[in-house]
């Protein structure tokens, strides 16, 4: 018996022998369908899309190819922020994808297949192309970077105000320049601010030169940041560390001469002229910066907000100019030795945000080191650096009103000046990285007040202190997907005045004490997990553990005055930050997305608050001082960071930072607010940009949440919030590239939270931000 379905395919069998051209027709639209399916899968497009780094982190700007390993055309872009970057409508085929950077060899990865509409990925490692640039100097910790073209079209002026494009960096901004890093939080001596892996100090004890104000932007490659109490590379890293990485000699002879400009008058040239050799390279440079005062969004320079006298409003905001070189010697292999001197004079920089300018600010850098690379399973790397950062400034208030009756040009003058001389030994072997860092720094501060008859007051009073600390890290995989960092540290400190000149009457009237030293020691560390669980994810959480020791002005400034004094705390203690933080990141095919939230809490935070006089002591005729106290204190917040290419030429991104501060109250000190003082407000910046690699667009929005969580004990007030527009284009023709911007394009009237409060020659001015401004910088590299 023939099963049901058996007979039912020998019917049909049979009808279709009887019919032979039916069969055919029906043959002939299968096969026919089929191959024109076939043919178009195998035409279909597929795309190539990654991300584009170095030591971790993300490069803009790089041009990608994608290069037909047959023949054919090659398909190019450019990544953007955060190194993304998608190229699209590729034939299926073999590829060589090139990615090219100015500063970076160029590298090729060679036999890419790409099936037919496939999005595959494929991440770009780029090495640095410069001689001598090889150096960790931060560390195992998660990091990021901006790069010298991103600076460059920021169209900010100094590094501060630049790296503002970062989420959870934020700036004070005092005047035109100088502009002072706040990071997650921090600023100040609560962040070490590294010009290449040197210490670098301001000589002004108000904080007017920053470090990284010490450093010119034709001088930069990269800025290299990284946050939270991480660090143990570095002595004093309570909230993070800022490297800031300066340009080394590429292979061969180069030129680059930059022109940049603006509104208010603002100019800034600059040429750099480099060579490098197998065994010999050189480098030179010059720049010169200058400005009129700028106005904002009322149309007011920021010299009619302050009490400038009327023949000051219009005179320069700054004037300074930088020359530097280089000289790079690698005399076998795996060895290189580095000698590198900068000077920069600034000799006239207004600060509405204090009650005195910068007359003169002069600065010399000097830096020497020494790199031995291995070759062995062992021994990879042996560094040694020593170096040089001196400052002299001389301030004073001859431009206000204030000087206007004085018996001299000026009614308060400080001359003060800085000295760090350090030095470091750095051992890589197998997993470990140790190391011993040694500092010293020399403070010294003379102030002469009209009001006190211009009798020489030794405010910071010779203070020499000196750090001494020894550091490892260790880094394991547990497995493909698991990895451990750790790092440990000791440092010893010893901070002492000179008895001579210390004016310990005023240290015993408000804090009881007539100690002219301060000696401390403490552990530091950190330990770190990271797991990969899939491909582009990543996910680590750490604990670290960090020190900061209080400066020379915290533990020894003394300074009479009219109405209330200005005294240092020789009893402070070190503050100590215990931390926590979740990172993680994400990147399918052109999409990227970090993000971190961290709570630290940290014990004896040195704050400012106002100190009532404890005991009688003749000559100290005021009852309360500003001063300097521990108390403890806890941040919260996170910062998310967010990148997407679309096609090729388009792409959009979004950086966004929180941060809440909090303190426990000390009534018996005055101390009864909560909130932590210079608090910055809740921040996201979005952009979007079109660029083919020789034009480009970008349209951002820069907007901050308004500011009530404020120090009331200080005086802090309110901050509205505000919302700003900025516009940028760019062309690149050959050597030539060219960017115009106009920064607040909807002539915003706005100031930003931490733009008046800065204890004790605050001016208690709000210095607002510029008003629609346009800024130009032209290119031309050899």
């Amino acid at each position: 018996m023939i099963p049901p379905v058996m007979s039912s395919w020998i019917r049909i069998g049979s009808r279709l022998q009887a019919r032979p051209a039916a069969v055919v027709a029906v043959l002939s639209v299968l096969f026919s369908t089929n191959v024109v399916r076939a043919v178009a899968a195998e035409s279909t497009p597929g795309s190539l899309s990654g991300v584009v780094s170095t030591r971790g982190t993300g490069l803009p700007g790089v041009a990608v190819s994608a290069v037909p390993t047959a023949s054919g055309s090659a398909a190019q872009v450019v990544s953007g922020e955060h190194g993304v970057f998608r190229i699209a409508g590729l034939a299926p085929g073999s590829y060589d994808l090139v990615a090219e950077l100015e500063g970076f060899r160029p590298t090729a990865l060679t036999g890419v297949m790409l099936s037919a509409g496939e999005s595959r990925r494929v991440d770009i490692e780029l090495d640095v192309a410069v001689f001598g640039d090889n150096v960790a100097v931060i560390g195992q910790m998660p990091q990021e970077a901006l790069a010298a073209a991103e600076i460059r079209e920021s169209g900010a002026r100094d590094a501060g105000e630049a790296m503002t494009r970062l989420g959870g960096v934020w700036k004070v901004r005092k005047g035109g320049i100088a502009n002072d890093i706040v990071l997650g939080g921090y600023q100040g001596p609560n962040l070490n601010v590294l010009v290449d892996g040197a210490r670098a100090h301001g000589a002004c004890p108000n904080g007017m030169d920053p470090a990284a104000f010490h450093v010119d932007f034709a001088e930069i490659d990269r800025i290299e940041v990284a946050k939270g109490p991480f660090d143990v590379k570095s002595s004093g890293s309570l909230g993070g560390v800022v490297n800031i990485v300066t340009r080394k000699p590429e292979e061969g002879w180069h030129a680059n001469v930059n022109l940049a400009g603006g509104s208010y008058s603002f100019v800034n040239p600059s040429a750099v002229v480099s060579y490098g050799g197998p065994r010999l390279s050189g480098q030179a440079g010059y720049s010169y910066r200058s400005s009129k005062p700028y106005e904002d969004g009322s149309g007011r320079a920021f010299t009619e907000l302050a009490n400038y006298r009327p023949d000051a409003v219009d005179s320069d905001a700054f004037e300074i100019g930088t020359g530097w070189g280089r000289l790079v010697l690698a005399p076998a292999e795996g060895h290189s030795l580095q000698l590198a001197y900068t000077r920069q004079e600034a000799d006239h920089v207004l600060y509405p945000y204090l009650m005195a300018d910068a007359i003169v600010d002069d600065t010399d850098r000097a830096n020497a080191s020494y790199e031995f690379t291995g070759s062995g399973p062992v021994l990879r790397a042996v560094r040694a650096q020593a170096y040089l950062t001196r400052v002299e400034h001389w301030m004073t208030d001859a431009y206000r009103t204030s000087s206007t009756t004085a018996p001299r040009e000026y009614a308060m003058g400080s001359d003060a000046s800085s000295e760090v001389t350090g030095g470091e030994v750095e051992v890589e072997a197998g997993p470990f990285t140790a190391g011993v860092e040694v500092v010293r720094q020399e403070w010294s501060t003379t102030t002469m007040l009209a009001g006190m008859g211009y009798q020489p007051q030794y405010s910071l009073p010779g203070v020499v202190s000196d750090t001494v600390g020894a550091y490892v890290e260790y880094v394991r995989p547990l497995s493909q997907s698991v990895v451990l960092q750790a790092g440990a540290r000791w440092d010893e400190t010893d901070s002492q005045a000179d008895p001579e000149l210390a004016n310990t009457n005023l240290y015993y009237a408000y804090k009881s004490t007539r100690a002219v030293g301060n000696v401390a020691s403490e552990p530091s560390g950190n330990l770190r997990l990271i797991v990969t669980p899939t491909a582009g994810l990543e996910l680590s959480v750490g604990a670290g553990h960090s020190v900061r020791y209080p400066d020379a002005r915290e533990l020894f400034f003394s300074l009479r005055r009219m109405g209330s004094d200005w005294v240092g705390n020789p009893a402070l203690k070190p503050a100590r930050n215990t931390g926590l933080s979740l990172n993680a990141s994400y990147r399918k095919d052109s999409f990227y997305l970090s993000g971190r939230v961290f709570y630290d809490r940290v014990d004896d935070y040195i704050t400012v608050h106002d100190q009532q006089k404890v005991n009688m002591v003749p000559g100290v005729m005021n009852s309360v001082a500003r001063s300097y106290e521990n108390v403890d204190a806890q941040l919260t917040g996170g910062d998310l960071a967010a990148s997407w290419a679309v096609g090729g030429t388009l792409f959009f991104s979004a950086d966004l930072g929180a941060v809440i501060g909090r303190k426990d109250p000390r009534p018996e000190e005055g101390i009864t607010t909560r909130t932590l003082a210079e608090m910055p407000p809740t921040t996201l910046r979005v952009a979007g940009r079109y660029d083919t690699g020789k034009l480009f667009v970008e349209l951002e929005g820069v907007f901050a949440d308004a500011q009530d969580r404020v120090d009331t004990d200080l005086g802090e007030t309110t901050t509205p919030g505000y919302g700003v527009a900025n516009l940028r284009v760019g062309a690149t023709w050959g050597g030539l590239r060219v960017v115009l911007g106009l920064l607040n394009a909807l002539d915003r009237q706005y100031s930003e939270a931490l733009s008046y409060q800065r204890d004790p020659f605050r001016s208690g001015v709000r210095v607002s931000e510029p008003g629609r401004n346009v800024s130009l910088n032209l290119a031309f590299a050899i």
